[in-house]
Parts: structure tokens; sequence; C-alpha cells
């Protein structure tokens, strides 16, 4: 099931600030996924061997958000490169 456990935190950068922002997430949202229900999978359209992962959790206010990030020299702080409201698919991936 990857590895929700070791991410402890999350690092937002400019250009995730600018993603995030352009669909309505605010980086206090974002940053507050790996503290709810979450899970991490593997990115179905990563090419080769990515570093970079689904985190599919909930806000505090419940709403699925589906983040990819990308695995860093920490392996307890992943970078957000961009998210946005989970599909129902991808909100399957939440613990029920």
């Amino acid at each position: 099931m990857g590895t929700p456990d070791a991410i402890s935190a999350l690092r937002v950068t400019e250009a995730a600030i600018e993603k995030l922002g352009a669909r309505g997430i605010t980086t206090q949202d974002a940053r507050k996924v790996p503290r709810s229900d979450h899970n991490d999978v593997p990115n179905p359209h990563a090419v080769g061997t990515s570093t970079r992962r689904l985190l599919i959790g909930r806000t505090t206010g419940g709403r699925a958000r589906t983040q990819v990030i990308e695995q860093s020299v920490d392996p307890t702080t992943w970078p957000i490169v961009t998210g946005w409201d989970a599909s129902a698919r991808e909100g399957e991936h939440l613990k029920k």
C-alpha cells in the first residue's frame, strides 16, 4: 500500500502554490492531508521509475483530495507538485 506512515511533512514550492491556488486549494489545506485518513499510491501516469506518488486523503472539512508528491532526500518530507479534488475512482483508495 505504499508509505503513508513515512510521510510526516509536505513541502510546498512556489510552483505548487500557484498550481494549487488555481484550483482553489490553500497551502494550509494541502499540508493537512497526511494528518487525516490518507493513502499513497503509485502515480498511474508515471513513465519509467518515477519518484512521484499520489497522496489521496481528506481535508479537515472532509473533502477528498489528490496530491502529486515527489520523493526527496529526506524520506519523511515530500514536496507537493500539484493537487486537485479527488475523483470518485481516486477516492476508492481511502480507507472506509
